[in-house]
């Protein structure tokens, strides 16, 4: 079984919100989107008591709610045996679920199936209110039977959801903060239920250890150091009480069930120094939780049983390597994955159909797949590079609050270039009006398809500009675009006759003599002038090594860095659409224009 989708109302900053699931979404978006209230939404319906926060006003949208107020949360669950209510009758009776058909392409739900690509399904659904004469939200979790207004709290209240079907599903949630220290230790709820899964619980050594504390070899009341303080102890009981018992000091309570809590988590290096997991790196620490899961997955696999797992921020603490291993293992053992993440990297590793952006708007939450379907043996080579090749710049440039498309390939590497450097010069960023670097993402244009990589962007972000150059193609590309049936956000266009080239060839301009010095190895010829410089780099697209030497040339030559922050600060005006925009001027129809 697995979630096909899920409703919201009013919950956190989302007042309305629904979002359809494949098998294993990714969930991506800059922050305050929705991610985590997405998650945390799938947890008030699908887990258990221990997993589900306590809620407060603040979980309301707005955070003051009244008397009529309510969370509400609707998950549509699928992929129930052939389809046939017979087979789950756990699910399908009197007093249970009604029988509901999911048409997986629209997401509406039907009362009977009238089309046999329909689905039989069936609604979970959470309200909770806030009495304001206890000042505590109550919560009620119930089988979801139709779309009229209900009232679960009403006398006549809709059958609940038993605590057995809940756990059927098996859900578990990975939250991002993941500092626990004695993880693996009974202790702990999760590595119980682990090891009850895995039937292996090891009475016979826990036995042996409970009876070795009992008659330790070396008894710590028997060291000469506190002997005699024991002793003195014993006598007074004896003094006091007939037939006195004896003082004696043990590591812990010495039944099963006291070693069994005692026991702590150490982890041995290749020294051959055994460390406890409290004295461990953050990594390893992030990792004992969720290989605990990876277990508990793989007992309910084998098994057949159902195991969806919601994981928060899985690059949390781990490298690159791991962080894709770690994702694939999930996915390998678990029924259904819920992965939210700010890891291009890890978006990326998943199928980009599978890849949900999130978008929050008036506080109406909304997801679109990166890819709306999987690219067919006709999609042209440039669509190919963008959603493969190109897939982590992409992403990376979907999770700033305004997308720049520009015109060439070539634009995205020099301003790239240009920025790294500048972003790591102390006080750089105290120059400009906006930070580039925080507020635009840039897209790798392929094959300078910068009105159809427009048209794939705009339905992913509500914030798409366009950069164009300044010659007789790039004006015909603003005139396309302006002109379409939803034009950027922003058209921005090089001054007449010019392109990006020429604005660094400007850059350069402010302390020629210097910065033309620093770029001798940049070409075969080294060159005499800042023309000499924009020339090459016109003649030589995308050379990479050249493009950094640019970028390091003008980030220590003072005056040239402050161009480049003007430039790049320009720019992110425009995108915002500020009125007043250093080096660009509000043109014909609209379209910013760069000044030199």
């Amino acid at each position: 079984m697995r979630i096909a989708n899920l409703r919201i109302e009013n919950f956190r900053g989302v007042r309305s919100g629904f979002v359809q699931f494949g098998r294993h979404p990714v969930l991506v978006g800059d922050n305050n989107t929705g991610k985590t209230t997405l998650i945390e939404a799938l947890t008030l319906v699908l887990g258990r008591d221990r997993l589900v926060r306590e809620l407060t006003e603040h979980d309301f949208f707005g955070s003051n709610p009244q008397a009529a107020d309510r969370i509400k949360v609707v998950a549509t669950v699928t992929d129930f045996p052939g389809d046939d209510p017979e087979q789950s009758s756990q699910w399908f009776r009197d007093e249970r679920a009604v029988v509901k058909w999911l048409d997986e392409v629209t997401g509406h739900v039907h009362p009977a199936r009238k089309n046999p690509a329909w689905k039989l399904c069936c609604q979970l659904g959470v309200q909770a209110r806030f009495d304001q004469d206890s000042l505590a939200v109550e919560t009620v979790r119930y089988f979801y039977d139709h779309d009229e207004p209900i009232d679960p709290f009403a006398d006549e209240a809709p059958a609940s959801v038993p605590g057995k079907l809940i756990q059927e599903l098996s859900f578990y949630l990975v939250r991002a903060s993941r500092t626990w220290d004695k993880v693996f230790s009974w202790g702990n709820e999760l590595f119980k239920r682990t090891v009850l899964a895995a039937a292996a619980q090891p009475a016979d050594a826990l036995l042996a250890e409970r009876d070795r504390l009992r008659a330790p070899a070396q008894p710590i009341d028997a060291d000469p150091g506190i002997q005699p303080l024991i002793q003195n102890l014993n006598n007074e009981l004896a003094l006091s009480f007939p037939n006195a018992p004896k003082v004696q000091l043990r590591l812990t309570s010495t039944d099963s069930r006291s070693v069994m809590e005692a026991v702590s988590a150490h982890f041995a290096g290749t020294d051959g120094f055994s460390i406890p997991a409290a004295r461990q790196g953050s990594g390893l620490v992030s990792m004992q939780g969720l290989l605990l899961l990876l277990e508990l997955g793989r007992a309910r696999a084998a098994s057949g049983g159902e195991f969806l797992m919601a994981l928060e921020e899985p690059e949390v603490h781990l490298p690159p390597s791991a962080q894709q291993r770690l994702v694939q293992r999930v996915q390998a053992l678990s029924t259904q994955t819920f992965v939210t993440t700010h890891s291009p990297l890890v978006a990326s590793i998943a199928d980009p159909t599978s890849v949900l952006i999130l978008k929050k708007h008036d506080g109406v939450l909304s997801a679109e797949p990166f890819l709306a379907s999987p690219l067919t043996a006709a999609a042209p080579n440039w669509k190919r590079k963008f959603f493969q090749h190109s897939r982590i710049d992409v992403l990376s440039a979907l999770m700033q609050p305004a997308l720049l498309v520009p015109e060439g390939r070539a634009d995205f590497q020099l301003l790239r270039c240009i920025l790294r450097p500048l972003m790591m010069t102390e006080g750089w960023i105290d120059t400009m009006r906006r930070p580039f670097g925080i507020e635009v993402g840039v897209v790798p244009t392929e094959d300078a398809k910068v009105i159809e990589t427009h048209k794939l962007m705009r339905r992913l972000h509500k914030c798409v500009c366009c950069l164009v150059d300044g010659d007789a193609a790039g004006l015909d590309y603003a005139d396309q675009l302006r002109q379409g049936a939803a034009p950027p956000s922003a058209i921005i266009r090089w001054h007449d006759g010019a392109m990006i080239e020429d604005a660094i060839g400007w850059i350069l301009s402010a302390d020629e003599p210097t910065v033309v010095e620093k770029l001798a190895d940049i070409s075969p010829q080294p060159p005499a002038s800042s023309a000499a410089v924009v020339a090459y780099l016109k003649t030589k697209k995308m050379d990479i090594i050249a493009y950094e030497s640019l970028a390091e040339a003008i980030a220590t030559t003072p005056a040239c860095r402050k161009r480049a922050a003007d430039l790049l600060s320009g720019l992110a005006s425009a995108c915002a659409g500020d009125e007043t925009t250093q080096h660009f001027v509000r043109g014909a129809h609209g379209v910013w224009v760069f000044q030199p």
